[in-house]
């Protein structure tokens, strides 16, 4: 059987503040989820010219599922991403656990992330 993660992506910004969801099978970790799910999220939001052609860009290839697809989700893990656009700051968290980005989350960076997650 194969594992399965949610993930929440919150987004805000003074004309924008909502969530949406992701679901899928193949990472039951939260270091497979940031590493090959979650750290694409960060790395397009801090490279979109503007928060909304991120979300079009979401929409439009059909990443994100519905509240409550994702809350029926009997999933292994369940992360978040946090991005407050206004003020550039980016966070992924899994249970009570926070990691906070530099003001743009860097490949290097979201690395060192999953290695602290996998120890």
């Amino acid at each position: 059987m194969a594992e399965t993660y949610a993930l929440r992506v919150q987004v805000g910004s003074h004309e924008y503040d909502d969530e949406f969801y992701l679901v899928g099978d193949g990472y039951g970790t939260p270091a497979d989820v940031l590493d090959n799910v979650a750290a694409d999220h960060l790395l397009r939001i801090a490279n979109a010219p503007r928060i909304e052609e991120y979300l079009l860009d979401v929409l439009k290839h059909g990443e994100n599922t519905s509240k409550a697809e994702y809350e029926a989700t009997d999933s292994d893990v369940e992360c978040w991403i946090h991005v407050d656009v206004s003020y550039r700051r980016y966070a992924f968290g899994v249970g009570d656990r926070v990691f906070e980005f530099s003001s743009e989350p860097t490949k290097s960076e979201i690395a060192s992330t999953v290695t602290q997650l996998q120890s």
